[in-house]
C-alpha cells in the first residue's frame, strides 16, 4: 500500500498527465535535465533518485551501461519503466536504497531534496551506493533568488518553489540556499566542485558562465534553482 507521501506524489503525477505536461525529455525544454546532462561523466551505472517519469533516461543511457531510478510514486515509476529506466518504488525518507554498497558511478537527485523528510538518511544512502570518487549531481530551488527575497521582504508572502497545485507548495518540506546545500553535502563526505544557477531571470543570462563575480551574482540571486556537482570523498 502506498505511503502518505506516495499517495501525494501519485496525485502530482496524475495531474501532470491530465494537464498534458511534457513528461519525456526534449533538449532545451527542461533546463534542470539539460544542466545535469552537461555535468554527468560517463560510467557503468547511474542512479536517479526521485526519478519521476524518467526524463534523464534516454540521454543517460548513451553514457551509462545501466540507468536505475527510485521514486516514492508508483505512477511515476510506471512511467519511468516505460521510458526504459530500471526503476523501483522506494520511500526515500524512510526506506534504504535497494542497491549494494558502491554500485554506482553517478547519482542524481534533481528537485527531490525539498520533499524528503529525512535528508541525512537519504544522503547517507546515496553515499553508500556511490563508488569512492563517484559523482553526485543535486538540484534544489534557490531561496536567495531576487524575486523570492522581494516576495518575502516587500510583499510579506513566503515565496513558492513549486508549480504543482497538490498540497502546500507542492509538498515541499525543506528550503535551501547554495551555502546550506554545500554544508549539507559536506556532512556526508560529498565535496562540491561546481555550483550552477539555472532557470535564470532574465533567461538571457542562462548561458553565462558560473565563474567570477558575474557568475556568483547569477548563481546566488538570478537563478531559480541551484545545481551542485560533487564527488564522494574517502573510502
Amino acid at each position: 500500500m502506498p505511503s502518505d507521501r506516495g499517495r501525494h506524489f501519485d496525485a502530482v503525477w496524475r495531474h501532470k498527465q491530465q494537464s498534458g505536461a511534457a513528461l519525456a525529455y526534449r533538449p532545451g525544454e527542461n533546463r534542470r535535465v539539460d544542466k545535469a546532462l552537461r555535468l554527468l561523466l560517463p560510467g557503468e551505472r547511474m542512479l536517479d533518485v526521485g526519478c519521476g517519469a524518467g526524463a534523464l533516461t534516454a540521454e543517460a543511457r548513451r553514457r551509462f551501461g545501466e540507468v536505475h531510478g527510485v521514486d516514492v510514486s508508483e505512477v511515476a515509476v510506471e512511467l519511468a519503466c516505460a521510458a526504459g529506466m530500471r526503476a523501483r518504488v522506494v520511500d526515500l525518507g524512510s526506506e534504504p536504497l535497494p542497491h549494494a554498497d558502491g554500485t554506482f558511478d553517478a547519482v542524481t537527485a534533481l528537485g527531490v531534496l525539498p520533499y524528503v523528510w529525512d535528508l541525512d538518511r537519504l544522503l547517507g544512502e546515496c553515499v553508500r551506493v556511490l563508488k569512492a570518487g563517484g559523482q553526485i549531481v543535486v538540484g534544489v530551488p534557490n531561496m536567495r533568488a531576487w524575486w523570492r527575497l522581494w516576495s518575502l521582504a516587500a510583499r510579506g508572502r513566503f515565496p513558492r518553489t513549486s508549480r504543482d497545485p497538490v498540497g502546500y507548495d507542492g509538498g515541499s518540506v525543506h528550503y535551501f540556499c547554495r551555502r546550506n546545500l554545500v554544508e549539507l553535502l559536506e556532512r556526508h563526505r560529498l565535496a562540491t566542485i561546481g555550483a550552477h544557477g539555472i532557470f535564470c531571470v532574465p533567461r538571457v543570462l542562462e548561458p553565462l558562465p558560473d565563474a567570477g563575480p558575474a557568475g556568483w551574482l547569477k548563481r546566488e540571486f538570478l537563478g531559480a534553482e541551484i545545481v551542485l556537482d560533487a564527488r564522494k570523498t574517502g573510502a
